[in-house]
């Protein structure tokens, strides 16, 4: 028998004990749900500020959130989704951040918020 009658009888062979894929599931947040929010949503809803109160973040059973820096007079919005204890944010301008909630402190980046 020569190699390749081999290597296509083995591609045969594997093709009929190759476990069949699975469908594959968007990874998309579906901002239009009216179901309850769920624990972790729950424990996110509220205003977050850092431990000086220089920054402030509202975050809304809506899927919105707004972050106001009192000092310097800045307002950002945009919107976010949580995904157990991981917060996804993208601001109106288009950036994206990622915060972790964990034992009631909120964190992005390098700054820690506590609900106010």
């Amino acid at each position: 028998m020569q190699l390749s009658q081999v290597l296509q009888a083995l591609g045969q062979l594997a093709t009929g004990i190759a476990p069949r894929s699975r469908d594959i599931r968007p990874l998309e947040i579906d901002f239009h749900e009216t179901d309850a929010p769920s624990p972790f949503e729950q424990a996110a809803i509220g205003t977050w500020k850092t431990e000086d109160g220089a920054i402030l973040i509202d975050l809304r059973p809506d899927g919105q959130f707004h972050k106001q820096k009192p000092e310097l007079g800045a307002r950002h919005s945009g919107r976010y989704a949580v995904d157990r204890s991981k917060l996804y944010f993208e601001g109106e301008s288009g950036w994206v951040a990622l915060g972790k909630l964990k034992r009631g402190t909120l964190s992005i980046g390098e700054k820690r918020f506590h609900k106010a």
